[in-house]
């Protein structure tokens, strides 16, 4: 009995934006595991997946909480691994072997639940087979959308999670040590970011993104960053000092 779970990437939004590899372990699935915010509506990476899915798949939405409390997330971790092993045997019993995806939104390696996950399943169900089809990051979408180099040659890029990088002095320094700084779901952090940008004198070389690919989409540079109190989660910047300005 074989079971095998492929984790995909289906990127920030635009459903063309899936590989040709992942959108053929999404057709070749028996059933579909897709990540949705407890209580919220459907799951966004889902959504992406949608029109290249066939209409006779099995579909597993896994809730997971919002929140930092490591004791609630290592709960739904376990319960998703545990719901993605029982699935799998279900369906390997009445075929002999089940093949499932995974879908997640930009890449299943960065920044994403599937690592998680898929550490519980190491422990714990090590009979499944498991790989992951990488995908389009949200920064480099945002970056290609905005005609935006990221780094040429030598030049040095960080990437942080906004919602982390709280302290103002220590992200006033990267900003200056690197040559492009990507922060990622700005959030709630927003204002606090802004201001620092403008008292560095960095407002216009900012770009902002948020919903990048997908209905809403907004990408706004200097005089036109937003001057909301918060952004959404799927929002980010990337900051890029010119060159001659290091």
């Amino acid at each position: 009995m074989t079971l095998h779970l492929t984790a995909v990437g289906v990127g920030p939004g635009d459903p063309e934006w899936i590989t040709v590899k992942g959108m053929r372990a999404l057709q070749a699935a028996h059933v579909v595991f897709a990540p949705r915010s407890n209580n919220g509506p459907e799951s966004v990476a889902l959504r992406i997946a949608r029109p290249w899915l066939r209409p006779d798949q099995t579909i597993v939405e896994l809730p997971l909480p919002m929140t930092r409390d490591a004791r609630a997330l290592a709960v739904a971790w376990r319960q998703a691994a545990e719901r993605i092993a029982a699935t799998l045997e279900e369906v390997a019993v009445r075929q002999g072997s089940a093949q499932g995806v995974y879908v997640v939104l930009g890449d299943p390696l960065f920044y994403g639940t599937f690592t998680y996950i898929w550490q519980e399943l190491a422990q714990r169900h090590p009979e499944i087979g498991v790989d992951v089809v990488p995908g389009v990051t949200s920064f480099a979408a945002a970056a290609a959308r905005a005609g935006l180099p990221l780094a040429t040659t030598s030049e040095r890029v960080a990437i942080l999670p906004a919602t982390y990088e709280t302290d103002q002095d220590r992200l006033a320094q990267l900003l200056h040590e690197f040559d492009t700084v990507v922060l990622m779901k700005v959030g709630r952090v927003w204002p606090r970011v802004r201001e620092l940008l403008a008292d560095l004198g960095l407002e216009h070389h900012t770009l902002y993104a948020e919903h990048v690919g997908m209905e809403g989409e907004r990408l706004l540079r200097g005089d036109a960053l937003p001057n909301e109190d918060a952004s959404p989660y799927l929002s980010l910047l990337i900051v890029r000092r010119k060159k001659e300005e290091a």
